[in-house]
């Protein structure tokens, strides 16, 4: 079929010497100014700069009415923004020369930067810069946006979908063990640990949806990585009732794993590591660049006898740098911690002060300083991929310890009594260690997806050497049974010891002993309500010398943690939160749309 070509150039003044590129299909996502110049009228000193956009319409057909001055396209009729990378598609497309507007009509298709945005009809004001697209349906990286109409407002960069709903592609996991400092072990095997890291699928958020969330008007500003959705008048209704959110809520919308971004008031409630008793008060976070948090929390303690204290915290967080410090009367005791990761994040120095530091398979210990570098690498191949879950993991690290029995749990120091009396120990000394474990595949695997049992190795070694001349291995090793029964999910393991040589610090003395059972798993009683826990059982001493005790309470995509550590007397709490209900809203603001891009 034959197609014709037209090819229009608008010339219109602008005033004050204004000189900008013109702004047909102002996507609202799209990144990068036009890098295509504009055209300015002949006489370029003229101190009335101009601006030109050009149309290149293409079609079956193209007609033009002298007297009217229109010209009609139809017959799968383009559009070519030419200056903006656009193009505009529908069955006719007119353009009226004498108020030099541009109306469009079936099957409407804008594509700019291949984001692609469909609607009933088009409507644009050349001189002003203003379009109006009907029923509007944009599917953008990670969401799509349904609405009525939409409009832009070039003078403030802006664009408003109205009377429509925002919905997600892929939910998103707004927080996992949010709220907690210390993350509490919540998962009670390795395949479900990596489950939790995968991204967020539909199946994990509930079916029937529970309630529905609708706003008065949604802000989104592309100019800022940070704070850049603003909620206005949002609500949550249920079957039979709603009740308000907050009257403006702000929080951060990106793609980038580098931004931080926290509320602005957030409960701070838990043990607060070595501090002792139970702290709660609000945490105040403020951005000091778009990567990095400013954070100051004042809170109240409460002692095991009902003693009263106070405390505060201040902390500094970042992708790559973490700094905290921490009082509490309780104890009359300070405490804090500073890492710096570095070499793609693979390696880390870190300080502390009576802050609780995980060792690896050892657990989280307690010095009174410790300072050092741990570097952790992981070594497969094809072999290796074959027979082991991610091959052998390795974490080698250097520290300066200083060791003090008096910050240590009552509990923590009633197992450590065997390794003999704590005046005979070292208070300071140099350890390099290096860290050697890895897990198989299953050996076997039998039973249904709901019923099965799995048989798997594992074996976790550390090597250790003290600058008080002292040497240590510790090597453990044994089966572990992963098994899924129902709404009952654990995996029960036994670890054979040997333990060669001495540590001349009484903090990390190896207190599981050379026979030992471990248990981690979670029973959920509906889908409301998970429970669960996690334990050591020294089959030498005959005693449980690891315990934690953890419930999840909630629906399935919003639960509230809580975990008590009965070895190192801490009680934590946390949220788990996965979004993906649609949001319907009145109206949908788009800040700066010619600026940046992004995708909510």
């Amino acid at each position: 079929m034959k197609r014709y070509y037209l090819i229009l150039i608008i010339i219109f003044g602008c005033l004050f010497a204004l000189q900008a590129n013109a702004i047909i299909l102002k996507n609202p996502f799209h990144k990068q100014k036009s890098t295509k110049p504009s055209i300015s009228p002949s006489r370029s000193s003229d101190p009335l700069k101009a601006k030109a956009v050009y149309l290149e319409l293409e079609g079956d057909s193209v007609e033009y009415d002298h007297d009217s001055n229109v010209y009609i396209t139809s017959g799968m009729s383009i559009a070519h923004i030419v200056d903006q990378d656009a193009k505009l598609e529908a069955d006719e497309i007119i353009y009226y020369g004498s108020d030099q507007h541009i109306e469009a009509k079936g099957n409407i298709k804008i594509n700019r930067d291949n984001i692609i945005t469909t609607g009933e009809s088009f409507k644009f004001d050349v001189t002003s810069n203003k379009y109006l697209l009907t029923k509007p349906f944009t599917q953008i990286k990670g969401a799509i946006i349904k609405a009525r109409t939409l409009s832009s407002l070039p003078d403030n960069n802006q664009l408003e979908y109205e009377h429509g709903r925002l919905k997600l592609e892929e939910p998103v996991r707004v927080a996992q063990g949010f709220g907690t400092r210390v993350h509490p072990k919540t998962f009670y095997s390795l395949q479900a640990s990596r489950a939790a890291r995968r991204a967020p699928t539909w199946d994990e958020v509930s079916n029937q949806m529970k309630y529905r969330i609708t706003a008065q008007k949604i802000v989104y500003d592309q100019s800022k990585a940070v704070n850049n959705l603003t909620v206005y008048g949002g609500r949550i209704h249920f079957r039979n009732f709603s009740l308000p959110a907050e009257p403006r809520f702000t929080t951060t919308v990106s793609s980038d794993p580098n931004v931080r971004t926290a509320p602005l008031i957030a409960p701070v409630i838990g043990t607060q590591g070595a501090l002792g008793g139970f702290a709660a008060g609000p945490a105040f976070n403020f951005n000091v660049t778009d990567h990095h948090i400013f954070s100051f929390s004042p809170f109240a303690q409460i002692g095991s006898g009902g003693s009263p204290g106070f405390g505060g915290m201040l902390g500094f967080y970042g992708p790559t740098t973490t700094l905290q410090l921490s009082y509490g009367s309780l104890k009359d005791r300070f405490i804090g911690q500073f890492r710096q990761k570095f070499f793609g994040n693979k390696t880390e120095f870190r300080a502390a002060y009576n802050y609780y530091l995980e060792e690896g398979f050892l657990g989280s210990t307690l010095a009174q300083i410790n300072v050092g570098l741990v570097d952790k690498r992981r070594w497969t191949n094809s072999f290796l991929q074959k027979v082991t879950e991610g091959g052998i993991n390795f974490r080698s690290s250097t520290s300066w310890i200083q060791s003090s029995p008096g910050i240590l749990p009552s509990k923590y120091k009633g197992f450590l009594k065997e390794a003999g009396d704590p005046e005979d120990f070292k208070k300071t000394a140099f350890k390099a260690e290096e860290q050697i474990n890895l897990i198989s595949k299953p050996v076997f695997k039998i039973g249904t997806e709901k019923y099965n049992t799995a048989l798997r190795f594992r074996t976790r070694n550390a090597f250790r050497a003290y600058s008080t001349g002292d040497f240590q291995g510790v090597f453990t090793g044994g089966p572990v049974l992963d098994n899924n029964l129902g709404p009952v999910t654990f995996a029960l393991g036994y670890d054979q010891g040997y333990v060669r040589g001495k540590s001349p610090l009484f903090y990390d003395q190896y207190i599981q002993g050379m026979q030992s059972v471990s248990l981690d798993g979670d029973v959920k009683l509906s889908e409301w309500v998970t429970l669960g826990g996690f334990g050591t059982y020294n089959l030498k001493i005959a005693e449980v010398v690891e315990k934690q005790v953890r419930a999840k309470v909630g629906p399935k995509d919003f639960k509230m943690l809580v975990n008590w550590d009965a070895l190192r007397q801490q009680t934590q709490f946390g949220l788990n939160f996965l979004f993906g209900q649609p949001v319907d809203f009145e109206k949908f603001v788009i800040l700066n749309s010619q600026n940046k891009s992004g995708g909510i």
